[in-house]
């Protein structure tokens, strides 16, 4: 699920890997991502004051300008968005060759126009305006046989994304149509007088305007067309990225390990840290992954491997020990193993997108104890992260944990709109607060230490609910040791004083933490919520439907790995009732309504290609199949009461939320009152209704109404799945 988030709850807010308010924000952004070494493509939009932004853009560091117009778009895009929307490409190209141009600084970026291109023409016209490269999008697409259904990422019909079995385009042709393209450009670059590409950028004088007597209205295009001399730098200066920390300290850490360094290695910089040490970690921990996993093979016991292989370091195999006052982004991309240690300030995006690992920040001396007189880190901290650990011994601004994806941290006080468009991991804050608390939040669990009773007319109330521990043992189940156990991480950390206060009274104190958790979670994943949402028509059409997608999804998954369905299990009468049996009958369903649907579409055709038919129906999830199977499924469900439909759905949609939590990318993470609460729901549902059946079990008396009523269509006495 995007951003770590819990599936089928929706995300308040689009997921951008950061808040972009201004040029100094897109310039940590790009400075942020060439920590991974990589060139960096910022795309603008055709429009109003292109040129302006881009020359903003340039100076901020980027390595292309990718100009988007008002044609184009992928097959996923909405037909609405595909027409009637911005302005020509080629106008904005030529504004911001333009203005880059007189602004000394033509040389230092790449200018890509992205309008939909198709011919050598295209491209040569784009050239003559200003452009040194050219996308090619929607027609290298309709090369590899895209049908622009728009449903790219949930069932490609072309095979294109998410069905390659069922891909039938030939990649050769999309290499023959941009060789015919390469092939088009040299011709008219000859007939122009010019040698290559370059030659002909910028030459918008060889382009003349054709008055079109169906043209409307009066735009003056010309301007677009005025040639402008481009001032040449020679050996120019520009004030790149600067990440020689980060390379000296990685430089030591690399000749350590290498030699077989088996204890935790410290590192220390030669000074203390200032403002302009921006994204101090970053490309450590880009570097860090980049030698573990692709660069070098070290020896058994200085790195450890995950169930994917993925090669990693031990918890706190190297510490950073760092002071002062740290720049924007201190701890970025924070990886497994590292644990960064800075005793001072920080500037804003601490820990941002950190993804294991562990962030300390200490307190130096001075500071006060009310709020605000010990702020330690800036505005929107840990922005985006994914995992790991986070401690401060002080208080963090604005924003803090903004779009949090699965990292656990405790601060001691925080600024506005706290937990913000959080959408996984645990939060724990034991200082003052403000307004905002969890707005837009979607997912993960947040606490707040609330002597005072404010929190309550701090937080949204359209986004979270809240409660406190000591009200109800239900509650206490799921958050006090989660919180007690985050509270004792901070203590060991950073030797705090009020963590030592809390815990040394926890009997009392805790009656004073409150719990925030999103509403959506609870209308999502509890029995009891979704009853009161849902009539019994709602509820037979969810489930039914994610009946259907289950049953499928054993077949289709079985072809994908080339596996003989329930591993080549063949039924006898004294298995009847085992959960392989119910399989079965279930997978043959599946083949015979799309046999049935294939033979109706195909009447006549041969075995091979009925098979083939039925085989792509199948895999692509096809309409007219889901719906029959649904029409089943529904007969299937209806001897069962609306509490344990309710009940089947929590259960269906708790066990995506714990497939989705294994799926994750990242393993660091924590998040213990997520894991508390699925765990509660779980034992809430079976209290409800006992057992909770599976859907394989849901599903087969139905399956074998339907095989019974169906037998004159089996081909032979062999099962049918066996023979694929």
């Amino acid at each position: 699920a995007a951003r770590g988030g819990t599936p089928g709850v929706e995300l308040i807010s689009p997921p951008p890997h950061h808040d972009t308010y201004s040029i100094e924000d897109l310039g940590q952004l790009i400075h942020d991502a060439k920590a991974a070494r990589v060139r960096v493509i910022v795309k603008l939009v055709s429009s109003e004051g292109i040129g302006t932004i881009a020359v903003g853009v340039a100076k901020a560091g980027a390595d292309v300008i990718n100009i988007a117009g008002n044609t184009g778009g992928t097959g996923a895009a909405a037909v609405t968005s595909l027409k009637y929307t911005g302005r020509a490409a080629e106008i904005g190209v030529a504004e911001v060759h333009q203005a880059l141009a007189l602004n000394g600084i033509r040389q230092k970026v790449i200018l890509r126009c992205s309008g939909a291109m198709q011919t050598g023409l295209d491209v040569v016209k784009a050239c003559l305006l200003g452009a040194d490269s050219f996308e090619f999008g929607t027609t290298a697409l309709m090369m590899l046989k895209c049908v622009m259904a728009k449903n790219c990422n949930v069932k490609c019909p072309a095979g294109l994304t998410t069905n390659p079995e069922v891909f039938d385009g030939d990649p050769r042709a999309l290499a023959q149509y941009l060789l015919n393209i390469a092939h088009d450009v040299r011709e008219i670059l000859a007939k122009l007088g010019f040698v290559s590409l370059d030659e002909a950028r910028g030459r918008s004088d060889l382009l003349h305007l054709l008055d079109h007597p169906a043209t409307v209205g009066q735009l003056n295009l010309r301007n677009m067309l005025q040639p402008v001399e481009e001032k040449i730098i020679k050996d120019p200066t520009y004030m790149e990225a600067d990440y020689s920390l980060d390379e000296a300290l990685f430089e030591q850490f690399k000749a350590q390990i290498e030699e077989g360094n088996k204890e935790k290695i410290v590192l220390r910089p030669n000074s203390p840290l200032s403002n302009r040490n921006k994204s101090v970690g970053g490309r450590f921990a880009i570097d860090l992954e980049r030698l573990l996993n692709y660069e070098s093979k070290l020896s058994d016991g200085v790195v450890l491997k995950d169930n994917r292989g993925r090669s990693f370091l031990d918890k706190n195999s190297v510490k950073i020990v760092t002071s002062g006052s740290a720049g924007q982004s201190f701890g970025a991309f924070c990886n497994d193993g590292m644990l960064l240690e800075h005793t001072g300030t920080c500037n804003d995006g601490v820990g941002k997108g950190a993804c294991g690992g562990q962030i300390i920040v200490r307190s130096p001396s001075g500071g006060g104890n009310g709020h605000g007189e010990n702020v330690l880190v800036g505005n929107f901290a840990l922005f985006g992260a994914t995992g790991g650990r986070t401690f401060i011994e002080g208080q963090a601004g604005d924003r803090f944990a903004v779009r949090n994806s699965g990292s656990t941290a405790v601060v001691e006080g925080v600024g506005e709109f706290c937990a913000e468009y959080m959408t996984n991991g645990a939060i724990l804050n034991i200082g003052g607060f403000s307004k905002g608390f969890g707005n837009g939040m979607s997912g993960g669990f947040a606490y707040q230490f609330d002597p005072e009773g404010l929190i309550e007319n701090a937080v949204s109330e359209e986004s979270v609910i809240t409660g406190r521990l000591g009200e109800c043992d239900l509650t206490d189940e799921i958050h006090e040791k989660p919180v007690k156990q985050m509270l004792e991480w901070h203590y060991c950390a950073t030797r705090s004083v009020k963590a030592e206060q809390i815990l040394a009274s926890w009997d009392q104190s805790k009656k004073q933490i409150a719990w925030i958790m999103p509403k959506a979670l609870l209308q999502y994943q509890d029995a009891s919520e979704v009853l009161a949402a849902k009539s019994r028509k709602d509820l037979l059409e969810e489930l039914s439907t994610r009946l259907t997608d289950f049953l499928v999804a054993e077949v289709k998954e079985r072809w994908k790995e080339k596996s003989a369905v329930v591993d080549g299990y063949v039924p006898s009468a004294a298995d009847a009732g085992s959960i392989s049996y119910h399989k079965l009958l279930n997978s043959y369903v599946v083949l015979n309504q799309a046999q049935q649907i294939a033979q109706k579409k195909l009447a006549g055709a041969s075995e091979a290609v009925l098979d083939r038919a039925a085989k792509n129906l199948i895999l692509t999830k096809d309409y007219n199949l889901m719906s029959s199977l649904a029409k089943l499924a529904k007969s299937a469900l209806q001897d069962y009461s609306d509490n344990e439909l309710a009940v089947l759905i929590s259960s269906s949609r708790l066990t995506d939320f714990k497939i989705t939590l294994l799926l994750r990318n990242v393993l660091n993470m924590d998040s213990l009152p997520t894991y508390s609460w699925i765990m509660h729901q779980d034992r809430k549902n079976r209290s409800k209704i006992g057992s909770i059946p599976s859907f394989d079990e849901v599903f087969s008396n139905e399956a074998t109404k339907h095989i019974l009523s169906n037998t004159n269509y089996l081909r032979s006495e062999a099962d049918v799945l066996h023979s694929h």
